[in-house]
């Protein structure tokens, strides 16, 4: 049985059937799940069930404290989804599974076997927009991890300190989940890959709108459309790099829709995504 591919999101967004569909095109032979509410169950191609706050959920609840500049309600859910998840994975005898947020386009089978070696999988060992769980003792480690933060005073201090800095400095921000991955990871005797890194010239997206490292367009990594998948030129190795997901943070998910499709189809030459018309043209120089 393979694998599932999961998703947590709650309203019917305009971009999330996009991410949807290419997930599942891209993992024919596995279950491609949504933890949703009542507004996006009518996608027949998924399994959809209904978000359900566990007595873990509402535990974490009365220890939470906020500290970002955020809304209290996001925040708090980007931290509450990684306990919806493990008590998820439990309640349905899941061992491991792939989990990206909405707004992420996925172009790989998450199944294939150069995937499944470690526990988890975090983006750069902060980002949790793409993460694999091939150990749910090692998601639940994590959920005990955060609920330390939370309940031990000098733990807590920790974040209160760093959330001190914001303020001082005057940035946007604070302590979200991603501020927990990236103590966690530092911390675990888990075995945790970073999927950041470039193997075998292939990668997973940190953000099109993160140029770094890579051809830049409008403000964006370059795009290339070929027959053998999605790739952006690494302009410190000079070659092309596949890409296995992208991510369309803020507001690039206008932009979702048009690689919502097949790539791996026959075509004569490789395309290149024009920010400015949203059209693919012929890429020049490929």
């Amino acid at each position: 049985m393979s694998n599932p591919v999961i998703f947590m999101h709650y309203n019917n967004s305009n971009y999330l059937a996009y991410s949807l569909w290419q997930a599942k095109q891209s993992n024919k032979n596995a279950d491609v799940i949504l933890l949703g509410d009542d507004s996006n169950k009518n996608y027949s191609f998924i399994k959809h069930i209904k978000v359900n706050h566990s007595k873990s959920v509402e535990e974490f609840n009365k220890v939470y404290k906020h500290m970002s500049s955020n809304p209290y309600e996001y925040e708090l859910f980007c931290i509450q989804r990684w306990f919806i998840l493990r008590d998820f994975m439990i309640q349905y005898n899941i061992d491991k599974c792939y989990y990206q947020d909405s707004d992420v386009m996925l172009y790989v089978d998450t199944n294939k076997e150069e995937f499944n070696w470690f526990d988890l999988g975090f983006f750069g060992g902060f980002s949790g927009h793409t993460t694999f769980i091939n150990n749910l003792n090692a998601l639940d480690d994590f959920c005990t991890f955060i609920m330390n933060y939370y309940t031990d005073k000098s733990r807590l201090k920790r974040l209160e300190n760093i959330y001190q800095d914001f303020l001082k400095k005057n940035l946007p921000g604070g302590i979200c989940d991603m501020t927990l991955i990236d103590h966690y990871c530092s911390q675990s005797h888990y075995n945790i890959y970073d999927l950041e890194k470039v193997v075998n010239d292939a990668t997973f997206d940190h953000n099109i709108n993160v140029v770094q490292g890579y051809e830049n367009w409008f403000g964006r990594k370059k795009i290339y459309r070929t027959s053998n998948g999605i790739f952006c030129k690494n302009t410190a190795l000079n070659r092309y790099i596949k890409f296995n997901s992208l991510h369309f943070q803020g507001d690039a998910k206008m932009f979702m829709k048009y690689f919502a499709e097949q790539i791996n189809d026959e075509r004569d030459e490789p395309l290149a995504f024009d920010y400015s018309c949203c059209q693919w043209i012929k890429a020049d120089g490929w």
